[in-house]
């Protein structure tokens, strides 16, 4: 091999190095045994066959996997310090069909990122897998051609824990509003607002907060 291509070998080798090191953060890691490891961890994914998380208890430590069954909670910081909180939860699909109420679990629960809360909700994106990029902002990222087509959004009550999808990139308003008057069935003045379009360019957060208020 001469000198040149030796050299450009090199400095891929070590972009390649300096990527995957990249890839983990600072972390910390609830187990569900209520335990906690400190140290440095890749992102959680829900993509098919990924279902465990890459962690080191060092930055430059041997890395081991932690199975995903075995972890509740995973708090990312990143180097501008701000914290990002994923939590592996169950998820309800609510629908209506043919005039009947649906609500359908799924049989595996998800790494879910909580982006908003009150005193009564949090709020969650749903996605196949999550990118942090080199400004510190978290990106949910879509599959094809399966569930992970679109990118979700769940609403879960304190006491619960579990998550229910009331919203989709890609889902109609239609569609928005049914899942959102399931989830608010016990208040129907408030389902009543949502079926009247009160909140037709409002975000998930904002409905979410305007139920708190009702209920504090």
């Amino acid at each position: 091999m001469n000198p040149f291509m030796r050299n450009v070998l090199t400095f891929i080798l070590l972009l390649t190095s300096l990527f995957l090191q990249a890839q983990y953060f600072q972390a910390q890691l609830q187990l569900t045994d209520g335990s906690i490891l400190q140290g440095y961890a890749k992102l959680p994914s829900n993509k098919l066959f990924e279902n465990s998380v890459k962690f080191k208890s060092i930055e430059k430590g041997k890395t081991e996997k932690i199975k995903d069954s075995e972890l509740s909670k995973i708090l990312i910081t990143s180097k501008q310090g701000v914290q990002f909180l994923f939590e592996r939860l169950n998820v309800v699909h609510l629908f209506k069909s043919l005039g009947k109420d649906y609500e359908m679990e799924k049989t595996k629960k998800h790494w879910q990122l909580r982006y908003h809360t009150n005193d009564v909700l949090n709020c969650y994106a749903l996605a196949q897998r999550y990118k942090l990029d080199k400004n510190g902002t978290m990106h949910s990222i879509t599959g094809a051609n399966s569930m992970w087509e679109f990118l979700y959004f769940t609403l879960q009550r304190h006491e619960e824990d579990k998550t229910y999808i009331v919203n989709a990139k890609g889902f109609s308003h239609k569609q928005v509003r049914k899942a959102m008057a399931l989830f608010f069935k016990d208040h129907p003045e408030f389902v009543e607002r949502i079926e009247n379009k009160d909140f037709k360019n409002a975000n998930v957060s904002d409905v979410a907060d305007a139920y708190a208020a009702l209920k504090s």
